[in-house]
């Protein structure tokens, strides 16, 4: 099993095999599921590998906040170093969302 998937499988309230989806509806009223690894008491958790700030990656992070936004529900980003974690939340201010904390779990 490659690192990044047992990685994303041990997030807390993980079902491998399984990903929690929240549904997003989008501005025409279209509905579009957005998944996350886990959760954890009030949190929805994603684990990523690492951050690429690419189209791709700011679509999935727009997807998400606003998902957690129309839920009103939080989110944590759990990155497995520090530098990723730094990578992160760069990231996420630089696309402006507040919804998702970002902290460090080592795998």
């Amino acid at each position: 099993m490659p690192p990044w998937k047992q990685y994303n499988d041990t997030a807390p309230g993980a079902q491998p095999g399984y990903a929690l989806a929240l549904t997003l509806t989008l501005p025409d009223g279209s509905q579009q599921e957005v998944r996350f690894d886990g959760i954890e008491g009030d949190y929805v958790i994603d684990r990523k590998w690492s951050i690429v700030d690419s189209a791709r990656g700011r679509e999935q992070a727009f997807r998400q906040s606003a998902a957690l936004e129309q839920q009103r529900l939080f989110a944590t980003w759990e990155i497995p170093s520090q530098q990723q974690k730094t990578r992160a939340i760069q990231f996420l201010k630089k696309l402006g969302i507040r919804n998702i904390k970002v902290r460090m779990v080592a795998p």
